[in-house]
């Protein structure tokens, strides 16, 4: 298994931008002051599409903030059978819960495209919860956040029909696109994984959601074009 190249040296400024799915981001619950200190604290790493970052069941003792790309989060069974969590884009932090439980990686995360993370190693991280109170509040505000994400999942998997857990979704992993759109840029295929549906019911979703005015299909790209109507369709609860 390829392993990620590590760059040591200070980090570029990556402020938290609120777009659609960027709910874990530690810096936006963070001053000024505290946020220059998690940058000078942190180093960078370059990703390559592909690679690896972290492994289901290992001992990392590190903490990573996507600052570039896109993070797959999944678990694989024996025989392959697989369920993706998430799809992390900039501004989401992971690996947060094994520093704080000193258990293992509860996931696997590897770089969908070039990935560059920020890492704070857990000796940082423990000079950090030390020096400043907020950031342990700001812990307390992500996992807080991962939960209820999770419970939404876990309600959505339930009671939802497909529509409803595409709508989720889509949602979730939206991404400001430099025309100023909203867009989803994953096949139907990773669509279908993340929502526990065919690729087949995912396809006559997606073109009847297009039918309606929702969203705009094209090549490897899902333009979201009424986003409160795909709110009020994954809210099932």
């Amino acid at each position: 298994m390829k392993r990620a190249k590590q760059i040591v040296g200070p980090t570029d400024r990556c402020e938290w931008v609120a777009v659609p799915g960027v709910r874990n981001d530690l810096l936006r619950w963070l001053p000024e002051n505290v946020r220059r200190t998690f940058h000078d604290q942190s180093v960078i790493r370059h990703v390559p599409a592909g690679q690896i970052i972290f492994q289901y069941g290992e001992e990392r003792k590190e903490m990573y903030r996507v600052v570039r790309g896109t993070v797959r989060i999944s678990t694989m069974r024996g025989d392959g059978l697989e369920m993706v969590y998430a799809l992390l884009g900039p501004g989401e932090c992971l690996g947060a819960s094994s520093l704080i439980d000193g258990e293992r990686m509860p996931q696997t995360a590897e770089a969908l495209d070039d990935v560059r993370l920020q890492v704070l190693s857990s000796d940082a991280f423990s000079r950090l919860r030390e020096k400043y109170r907020i950031f342990d509040d700001a812990l307390l505000r992500l996992l807080s956040s991962r939960l209820r994400m999770l419970s939404a999942h876990m309600a959505n998997a339930v009671l939802a029909d497909p529509p409803n857990r595409v709508a989720l979704r889509l949602l979730e992993v939206a991404h400001v696109a430099p025309d100023g759109g909203l867009h989803v840029s994953i096949t139907q295929a990773a669509l279908a994984l993340l929502t526990g549906a065919s690729r087949q019911t995912v396809n006559k979703v997606l073109k009847n959601l297009e039918r309606k005015g929702l969203v705009c299909l094209t090549y490897r790209r899902i333009e979201l074009r009424n986003i409160e109507k795909l709110k009020r369709m994954a809210e099932i609860i």
